[in-house]
């Protein structure tokens, strides 16, 4: 007993042991003493700090069972006193904490959203109580884009009309009216109240400086304004001299139908817009006109989904991988540079460019695959996809990683443009990031405690593995190689963790399949989705997939993902949601600062 006693003391003396007693001891803690204070000058520190109000390296919650239990959470107090409420006014039990798990043995701790300094509560970042997420997914679901020059060039050869910018800009006024629900062409037609469906309307993008200046200024989406002039130059040439229409159905409608019904709303708007404009009758125009508003050239924001999880059209099972990363606007004020070139010059401006694919992949890419789709479409609500989710909008943790990272980037790589997409160097660096971001977990209980599940951190070291791949090659296959590897095989060995969050499916049918083209097993990455066989049902897949394409196009110095139309489309500041700065709206819903559109108040009683 007292030489057990002095080798203690010993150990925590010296903070030291020989290879001898490392065998039958492991007192490593007493070893890991002397890293503490470089651990505590870390930026996670200070967070985690800040958000448990501890110290984030103690081993020991001192108040545990001692908070007060679910009266610790002001919303939670607010969700008692409103179930008792509805209970008795409605005569049948509501929501009733007394029958549900026992809350408050640990902290529930307050998130403070990233890149702002709003403090909210875990509930208030549930997709049914935040209308901000909710009128993202809406703004996605009630777009359109229709490309009008074949029906102007039917105009002029079927029906002998002739086609200005005069008649084009009589076309988008009548548009914006006929999308509103107004009548054209025959009378005695019911209309919508303008108040319901404000939201609703049209506008043109091209990439001809000729043509925009041509049309009214009000209908255009100004890709010159909106982007830095690296990033307008690339997606200006793009487009070329097309004229694409970027039709919003408006929220109400999707709501009460789905996402196809924007598809169906925009075609018979635009026809009989052209109708109306060009004073057009007669069946064999009308009817062609029809056909290029619903099939020609017509890009829908999702794709139908197959039998077992059928729905129309624009539906967030639909998207493609690549349209989702062009939702994103974060980056587009940013220069359209390769990030290397960026970190090897000047670290603070790269820890721009990561912030911003952070920013889109945790408040756009997660919320949509794990909160929306996972969480809601396929499990029916469930609240726990959406602390997953959260952890991609609070607490700035994989931000502090990532920037020290590109920190160890500006120091030791040097002279090089872009790392080769070969999986022998990318393993390598994959290894290295991943065992950090593992070892941080294990240093930090307070982190562990914030990310509590398995498929918290799965997300996290996927999209860390993914991201950090493709920034530095440039390449979303080697991004995707990069996140699956990290999951299914480094964060495995290192864990253990096996089961959920997919490691026991689609990961171990080999990295090769990740570069397959056969049919039902692969695709270009940028058109993959949740929405194809080989697609895990899980948490943490789909904003890796995100991450491995969005990175790869701010490490090769892009300006879209999959479809400058697309990128465009969703840079229009008269959306209701900014997807520029999404963080920042679900913070301002989270403290009932944002205001969606879609509400039925001018037609309801005085309440």
């Amino acid at each position: 007993m007292e030489e057990k006693e002095e080798r203690k003391k010993f150990y925590d003396d010296k903070g030291q042991i020989t290879a001898r007693e490392r065998d039958y001891v492991r007192e490593l803690y007493a070893v890991s003493k002397k890293f503490l204070p470089t651990e505590r000058r870390r930026a996670i520190y200070s967070r985690l700090e800040k958000q448990f109000g501890a110290d984030p390296l103690s081993l020991v919650d001192s108040e545990m069972y001692k908070r007060g239990g679910y009266r610790q959470s002001k919303r939670k107090q607010e969700f008692v006193k409103s179930g008792r409420q509805i209970a008795i006014e409605r005569g049948i039990p509501a929501y009733n904490r007394a029958v549900g798990i026992p809350l408050g043995q640990r902290i529930l701790e307050p998130y403070v959203i990233t890149g702002t300094d709003i403090t909210v509560e875990q509930d208030d970042t549930h997709h049914v109580n935040n209308p901000a997420i909710q009128q993202m997914v809406d703004d996605i679901k009630r777009t359109t884009i229709v490309n009008i020059d074949i029906a102007h060039r039917m105009l002029q050869v079927r029906a002998g009309k002739e086609v200005t910018p005069e008649t084009i800009n009589l076309y988008l006024e009548t548009l914006n009216h006929t999308m509103c629900g107004g009548a054209v062409a025959q009378e005695h037609m019911s209309e919508i109240n303008p108040l319901l469906v404000k939201d609703a309307y049209a506008k043109v993008i091209t990439g001809s400086d000729e043509i925009k200046d041509a049309l009214d200024r009000r209908y255009v989406i100004d890709i010159d304004r909106l982007f830095h002039p690296t990033r307008a130059e690339q997606l200006k040439k793009a487009l070329g001299n097309s004229i694409w229409v970027v039709l919003r159905t408006p929220t109400i409608a999707i709501r009460m139908a789905d996402g196809d019904e924007a598809h169906r709303w925009a075609a018979m708007q635009n026809t009989m817009a052209f109708i109306g404009s060009y004073g057009l009758s007669g069946e064999h125009v009308v009817s062609d006109l029809a056909y290029s508003f619903k099939h020609a050239r017509v890009v829908n924001m999702g794709n139908k989904m197959w039998y077992q999880r059928m729905r129309g059209r624009n539906e967030p099972g639909g998207f493609p991988d690549g349209y989702i990363c062009d939702f994103i606007q974060s980056e587009r004020d940013l220069p359209a540079r390769p990030f290397l070139e960026v970190s090897e010059e000047d670290p603070e401006e790269a820890k721009k460019y990561s912030r911003a694919m952070y920013e889109g992949i945790g408040a756009i890419a997660a919320v949509l695959d794990n909160m929306i789709w996972l969480g809601f479409y396929m499990s029916g609500g469930i609240g726990f996809s959406n602390t997953v989710s959260a952890a991609g909008l609070a607490g700035g943790v994989i931000e502090d990683i990532t920037e020290e990272l590109i920190e160890t980037t500006h120091r030791y790589i040097r002279g090089i443009k872009k790392v080769p997409p070969k999986w022998d160097i990318v393993r390598f660096i994959v290894d290295m990031i991943i065992q950090y971001v593992m070892e941080s977990y294990e240093k930090f209980p307070a982190l562990s405690e914030f990310h509590w599940g398995g498929a918290h951190k799965v997300s996290i070291i996927g999209s860390m593995g993914a991201g950090v791949a493709s920034l530095l090659t440039g390449s979303s296959t080697m991004g995707m190689w990069a996140g699956h590897y990290a999951i299914a095989l480094v964060m495995k060995e290192g864990w253990l963790r096996t089961g959920w969050a997919g490691q026991e499916i689609q990961d171990h049918i080999g990295l090769p399949s990740l570069c397959s083209f056969r049919p039902e097993e692969g695709n270009f990455a940028e058109l993959r989705g949740l929405n194809y066989p080989m697609q895990s049902f899980s948490a943490a897949h789909g904003s890796l997939r995100d991450a491995a394409i969005y990175g790869a196009m701010i490490g090769r110095g892009s300006a879209w993902s999959a479809s400058p139309v697309v990128k465009v489309a969703f840079a229009d500041p008269h959306l209701v949601f900014d997807f520029k700065n999404p963080r920042l709206c679900i913070a301002k819903a989270c403290i009932k600062q944002f205001m969606p559109a879609g509400e039925r108040g001018p037609s309801l009683p005085a309440h």
